[in-house]
């Protein structure tokens, strides 16, 4: 199935996040999605409605938490593209 334009656009923004270390690349701690609260989406910056639903994600790296959230599509591209960049480091 061919990529849209705003898929392909989201995922090279979420590979140059994940490798500068904006966005991480561990599977969550922690995860639920609700309502949109109107925070900047961690992957396209775009605030998150109350009509769009949210997903929140926790990741814990020892004693501290980190929280991002992100749209339902944005979410699904971030996932891809750990799991891209996983693959990638097992198999170069």
């Amino acid at each position: 199935m061919p990529l849209t334009g705003l898929q392909e656009a989201l995922r090279r923004i979420a590979r140059k996040r994940i490798a500068a270390g904006q966005l991480p690349h561990e599977a969550p701690s922690r995860m639920w999605g609700g309502p949109g609260t109107d925070q900047p989406c961690a992957l396209c910056d775009m605030p998150i409605s109350s009509d769009e639903i949210e997903y929140e994600i926790e990741i814990a790296s020892g004693s501290a938490v980190r929280t991002f959230v992100f749209h339902m599509v944005c979410q699904s591209v971030w996932q891809l593209e750990c799991a891209r960049a996983d693959y990638l480091r097992k198999n170069p």
